[in-house]
């Protein structure tokens, strides 16, 4: 299967598709409508440096999509930057979608001068992310939910 990724633009279709799939995955955690999580993007992906949104797509699909973000949400630890978001529609899912989106924030990243990049996860997604050379860095409860930082060396 051949995708491509390209950056998120504001105020187009892909940031409406964006919005649904973060609100669908996410939105116990943002905790915003489809709208305000639209509008959120619209800014985001306009906003300054050191935050930019990638889209994965097979032929004029949109599959997927993934977050280089300055800061996280809660619970937030004081470091920068993160990988945040990521989302790959199921059906295409297993494929290399999700790996070529971590790919991306990564160089991006790098491009930006930063040495290492962070995340959180449950515990079901450490071994994925351990796969692509994340690291556990702290494991901890939030709200109940075991939750994992993770962090990439990125030199």
């Amino acid at each position: 299967m051949a995708f491509r990724i390209k950056r998120l633009r504001a105020n187009t279709p892909e940031i409406i598709t964006c919005a649904r799939w973060r609100i669908d995955a996410f939105g116990g955690v943002l905790g915003n409508s489809y709208r305000e999580e639209e509008a959120r993007l619209n800014v985001f992906v306009s906003g300054g440096p050191g935050q930019v949104g990638f889209v994965a797509y097979v032929e004029d699909t949109p599959v997927g999509t993934c977050l280089l973000a300055p800061m996280e949400i809660e619970p937030c630890h004081p470091l920068t930057p993160w990988l945040a978001g990521l989302f790959v529609a199921e059906e295409f899912r297993q494929r290399g979608v999700a790996s070529a989106l971590i790919a991306a924030i990564g160089a991006e990243a790098r491009k930006l001068g930063h040495e290492f990049i962070h995340l959180y996860a449950n515990e079901k997604e450490v071994p994925f992310y351990a796969r692509q050379g994340w690291m556990v860095k702290e494991r901890f409860d939030w709200h109940d939910e075991p939750t994992v930082l993770m962090m990439k060396n990125l030199r």
